[in-house]
């Protein structure tokens, strides 16, 4: 792991974990790729996220930079997301699949996806690497490009 390097640090009116007082959503991205370790371990550490019934509801694609992925995920979000997205090495769509297993309602999915998301965001800040998570995404758009079935829902986007 990486030591924290950072010069904003939230003025806390307790103390927190340094990685949760320094993380901050930034706009702006170094042109530096990220290797494949790292994203798998992001990944990870969003897989080992609780969940209700362990069911781990949490879907994402990504793409990195360069890649036909990227660009599909670029091109679903929306406009000024755009404009300042467009430098972020990787790419990153969130959904959801709606129903647990049995079939019944997930009313629990949107936060688990959440708690699966800020591990990946507590793993990419020990590591140096800053995230930020949008809303602005053409969720429908992003359903048709990526033939998401039915019974998923495209939650946000990550960069």
């Amino acid at each position: 792991m990486q030591p924290l390097i950072t010069t904003k640090i939230a003025d806390t009116k307790f103390q927190i974990h340094d990685y949760l007082s320094a993380r901050w959503s930034p706009r702006s991205f170094s042109k530096k790729a990220l290797n494949t370790e790292s994203i798998q371990r992001l990944f990870e550490a969003a897989r080992w996220a609780a969940s209700s019934y362990n069911e781990q509801p949490w879907r994402f694609t990504y793409g990195q930079k360069g890649t036909d992925a990227y660009d599909k995920i670029f091109n679903c979000l929306g406009e000024f997301n755009q404009g300042w997205a467009k430098n972020a090495p990787v790419l990153i769509l969130t959904a959801i699949k709606e129903k647990f297993g049995n079939g019944k309602d997930n009313y629990h999915a949107l936060h688990d996806l959440g708690l699966a998301a800020g591990n990946m965001t507590f793993q990419a800040q020990s590591e140096g690497i800053a995230l930020h998570h949008m809303a602005g995404v053409d969720f429908e758009k992003a359903k048709e490009v990526f033939e998401v079935p039915e019974g998923y829902h495209v939650v946000s986007a990550i960069a």
